[in-house]
């Protein structure tokens, strides 16, 4: 079995996915690596790996044929679905765009040419990496469609000690999920929902525990490790060519950027702290207020820029869905931990002055809040899915895997609020059926990339899997 496995420069990322491809290989797969850029070769050194015949550094394929004009027709792409998980990172830290059009028509024609090449050169039966989050995955997952091979996405679960296997960009896994809710239900799975369910005010995911995006301080930018990695980014900009790595671009200006980015978050916590409810205004209006609850988003995120990219301006999805709410009613707005000090100041300062608005601290329980909550109205939180465990309603504007459960309501557009959440009838059957598809779905085990633990079990179900799906 030929695996090839996605490699990028993400912290830890490069050894967590080298271990798995070694323990693949002593079950017997031949593992080859697709590398996004030699940066990676000079932030974090794997000799085993940069060295090996087997693996493909995609900048070096795009610097040799950037000119090339010979590739196949691309007629049945669209922009969006190639770019706009790398632009809406672009777009939200402002770097990177100052590349031409052409510049992008050339890397999508060889990001084509580079995994056809790997594909017929290495009859590869399937492609390992995350879920399909940016332009160099969503092409390996287009060759995998072309050549009717295996894409293997790994992504932490909603549920704590369990793990997604993602085949498609949402359309498969909600086949999936279709056919695991008709099988009989044990009474082992019954108490376990019932666990669940009992305990979702205090549950938190897996990926959400230690992701460290809510730290915003400076003085975690004076860590050796961070001191440390800005060096070797100051240094490596004379070792290759940044002009080809094109989800970074130059790494001098990647100092700066970071600095930058950093600081704005810091700063921008801090004053705009003046803008949220207080935390006890919060809960004496919510006890007397009929109101939805609308989740921030953290951005970039492939959950947004790939399921719902109409909708990464938040912003714009506040201001439409407080504008469509009966009079009297509210629509009170969830900052997210992850999220807090992203947005310009501008944004809380209009976003805290809307009428219809009650803009709620990254730091209040938001499942107490959809506890007194009618509903939800979400692009695709993790926040929706809890609410339907809360016996509320789910309003949605982009997709997510649990799309089709009971009690939520897919939105064609903001106006369609004004019907939809008086005509909405909810049911009150038991969404036991729809939690035990998704338990179902889900593999026990942690993606643990930073502290590399439990490896060894995440490639034996992903070998299963393979198996299983390849043959």
């Amino acid at each position: 079995m030929n695996v090839l496995i996605l490699i990028n420069a993400a912290p830890g990322y490069k050894e967590y996915y080298y271990q798995l491809g070694e323990e693949l290989r002593l079950k017997g797969c031949n593992i080859y690596y697709a590398v996004d850029s030699m940066r990676s070769r000079y932030l974090t050194p794997l000799p085993d790996l940069d060295d090996s015949e087997k693996t493909h550094y995609f900048d070096k394929y795009f610097k040799e044929n950037y000119l090339r004009d010979e590739f196949e027709s691309f007629s049945d792409e669209y922009w969006g679905d190639v770019f706009y998980s790398d632009f809406d990172r672009f777009l939200t830290h402002n770097y990177n765009l100052d590349k031409t059009s052409e510049y992008w028509i050339c890397l999508k024609n060889c990001l084509s040419g580079f995994f056809e090449e790997i594909f017929n050169n290495y009859n590869i039966d399937c492609v390992l990496y995350e879920n399909i989050s940016n332009s160099f995955a969503y092409m390996a997952y287009k060759s995998c469609v072309k050549h009717d091979k295996l894409y293997v996405g790994l992504m932490g679960s909603r549920l704590p000690g369990h793990f997604e296997i993602q085949n498609s960009i949402i359309d498969k896994e909600l086949d999936k999920l279709s056919l695991l809710k008709k099988e009989p239900i044990s009474g082992e799975e019954i108490e376990w929902f019932t666990a669940y369910k009992n305990k979702i005010n205090s549950i938190e995911p897996d990926y959400m525990k230690n992701n460290g995006l809510d730290n915003v301080s400076l003085s975690r930018l004076l860590k050796f490790e961070k001191i440390y990695q800005l060096y070797k980014l100051a240094i490596i900009g004379f070792k290759y060519n940044s002009y080809y790595d094109f989800q970074f671009g130059s790494p001098w200006k990647a100092i700066f950027r970071g600095l930058k980015v950093n600081f704005f978050r810091y700063y921008r916590t801090k004053l705009s702290n003046k803008y949220y409810l207080d935390n006890e205004v919060v809960k004496e209006k919510s006890s007397k207020e009929r109101f939805y609850v609308y989740p921030i988003h953290y951005h970039p995120e492939s959950s947004t820029s790939v399921l719902a990219p109409e909708y990464t301006n938040e912003y714009t999805n506040i201001i439409n869905i407080a504008n469509n709410l009966p009079f009297g009613t509210y629509l009170y707005v969830k900052d997210h931990k992850s999220a807090k000090g992203v947005q310009d100041l501008s944004f809380y300062k209009k976003i805290s002055v809307l009428p219809a608005v009650r803009l709620v601290n990254y730091d209040y329980n938001i499942k107490e809040l959809i506890g007194r909550s009618q509903g939800v109205i979400t692009v695709n939180s993790t926040a929706g899915y809890e609410a339907l465990l809360l016996g509320k309603p789910v309003y949605l504007l982009g997709r997510v895997f649990y799309e089709n459960f009971a009690n939520v309501k897919k939105l064609t557009n903001f106006k369609s609020l004004r019907t939809e959440l008086l005509s909405f009838d909810v049911t009150h059957d038991d969404v036991m059926y729809d939690f035990l598809s998704y338990y179902r779905y889900c593999y026990k085990g942690i993606i643990d990339i930073k502290g590399m633990r439990g490896v060894e079990n995440i490639a034996n179900q992903v070998f299963s899997h393979i198996k299983k799906m390849v043959g």
